[in-house]
């Protein structure tokens, strides 16, 4: 049972990437465990299928690194990466002319809604100054009107008074 011990702990974490450094040690251990007489071809069996899961693992990543590098070394690759980097770029500017665009159109929203604002208190103050000279013109027209009335009571006045004076 020791030997069993030694092989889940050296089992303990591995991925198939680490499978090969471990494989002779656990073969040493198997044919230790087989000398002494336990049956051990289940787990024999399991481990070969656990290797050969491995070898099968790595040489399937090695194809996959083989065409990866291909295809990173390829002039489509290389054209369409060019290509994404320039589109990037560009939506990259773009985006930045939005974001500026955006904020100088909330600048001019603010600005509008300040105009607005004094617009409105401009025609406020307007209307009471409307308000105010017509009240003035009104006061002016009756103090004209006063006046003239004023002129002509003066000039009856004065004839009344140049008949009484001619009529004594």
């Amino acid at each position: 049972m020791k030997a069993w011990a030694s092989i889940c702990t050296k089992l303990v974490g591995f991925t198939p990437n680490h499978a090969f450094s471990i494989q002779d040690n656990i073969e040493f251990i198997l044919n230790d465990m087989n000398g002494m007489g336990a049956d051990i071809s289940p787990l024999q069996n399991l481990l070969g299928s656990f290797f050969g899961i491995a070898t099968s693992y790595d040489q399937t990543r090695s194809i996959l690194v083989d065409k990866t590098k291909k295809i990173k070394e390829s002039e489509p690759y290389l054209k369409d990466k060019e290509h994404f980097e320039i589109v990037s770029r560009e939506r990259d500017e773009k985006s930045k002319k939005i974001l500026s665009s955006w904020k100088s159109l909330e600048k001019a929203r603010k600005k509008v809604k300040k105009l607005k604002a004094h617009r409105d208190t401009a025609k406020q103050e307007v209307a009471e100054m409307e308000s105010k000279v017509s009240a003035v013109e009104e006061e002016f027209s009756k103090c004209s009107e006063a006046s003239l009335a004023t002129k002509n009571a003066s000039k009856v006045v004065e004839k009344k008074k140049q008949v009484l004076e001619a009529a004594l």
